[in-house]
């Protein structure tokens, strides 16, 4: 599926969607400008504001406040990204550098601050259920964030606790954007339930694919192989290796990642010794069809969003919608 054609399809409302967001970021300072032209060049699938429009479409006839929920899904998106590559010492992102990288540390989490500063703004013309959407989904994602940086120390993340993280730090945002894209257009509440269980499935089909990057070295992802081990994460392709294996497999290798020193305190730096950690990993997960295992549930989450679309009219956006869940669990970056 190619993403840039449904914005074609989207047309006017894709136009209105971007007009909003640059109107939104529009700053006399020439700084700011550039950080905020630098991201808006290297802006990657924006896909939540996709899902916006297309939740709207779905449901009703879009509008400015549909432009709107989709521009702050966005903005607060690319709030998160500036703060995680600091939080995560990031210099490169979908293989472009990163703000951080670019323009320095403190210019990241202030052009942060900036970007959900101005979602804010925008979402006070709104009304108050379109502002509950993202600010619940703003607490659901530094909540998320906390409790994974606390598994990083633990190394005690369970499929529960697994499940729990990426329903904050992902799912949240997937279904702000696509709820309040349903209730911009005056959708029934059976209708906007219905929109939320899509969101909430796919979101956590996306980033279980996400996470299987990370054990796929050979695939041109623009994610650094690798790189949850080195920050200490376990996810779900390493969680279902070790329920193939046995119950001391599973606690060597826990202890073997308890060896790698969570490379965020100390600069993104790694040892040999611990790249060899990462590699040994990289093999138990192979050993033991994490990867696949990972990707037969991602499908099962797929297929759940696919189903979860069955009270809303027959349409094309609501046709769009099915095909991203299949792209969702394919994608290759």
């Amino acid at each position: 599926m190619d993403i840039n054609n449904v914005k074609k399809e989207l047309g006017a409302d894709w136009s209105g969607y971007h007009e909003t967001l640059i109107s939104a970021l529009c700053n006399s300072n020439e700084f700011v400008s550039k950080i905020n032209n630098y991201l808006i060049e290297n802006a990657g699938k924006q896909l939540r504001p996709v899902l916006s429009l297309l939740s709207a479409r779905a449901c009703g006839e879009p509008n400015a406040t549909s432009h709107c929920c989709a521009a702050v899904s966005e903005m607060i998106h690319t709030a998160t990204l500036l703060h995680d590559d600091v939080a995560d010492d990031g210099n490169l992102r979908r293989g472009v550098p990163t703000v951080k990288a670019v323009f320095g540390q403190a210019a990241s989490i202030l052009a942060g601050d900036y970007w959900l500063a101005q979602a804010l703004d925008i979402l006070t013309q709104c009304g108050k259920d379109v502002l509950a959407c993202y600010t619940h989904a703003v607490k659901e994602l530094s909540i998320g964030e906390l409790i994974q940086m606390e598994k990083a120390e633990s190394l005690d993340t369970e499929k529960d606790d697994y499940y729990s993280i990426i329903a904050k730090k992902t799912a949240s945002l997937f279904v702000a954007a696509m709820k309040s894209g349903a209730i911009s257009v005056g959708a029934s509440p059976e209708t906007i339930g219905a929109i939320e269980k899509y969101a909430y499935e796919l979101g956590v089909a996306f980033q279980i694919r996400d996470d299987i990057f990370d054990y796929k070295p050979s695939m041109d992802t623009g994610k650094v192989a690798g790189a949850d081990i080195k920050e200490r994460k376990i996810t779900l392709p390493l969680l279902c290796a070790m329920e193939s294996s046995s119950e001391d497999q599973a606690k060597e290798i826990r202890e073997k990642i308890a060896h790698i020193e969570n490379t965020l305190t100390k600069g993104g730096k790694i040892s040999g010794a611990e790249m060899e950690i990462i590699g040994q990993v990289n093999d138990f997960v192979q050993r033991f069809n994490g990867v696949a295992k990972s990707q037969a549930i991602l499908e099962e989450h797929s297929r759940m969003a696919v189903q979860a679309l069955a009270p809303l009219p027959q349409c094309w956006a609501k046709e769009r919608l099915a095909e991203l869940a299949e792209y969702v669990g394919k994608r290759e970056k």
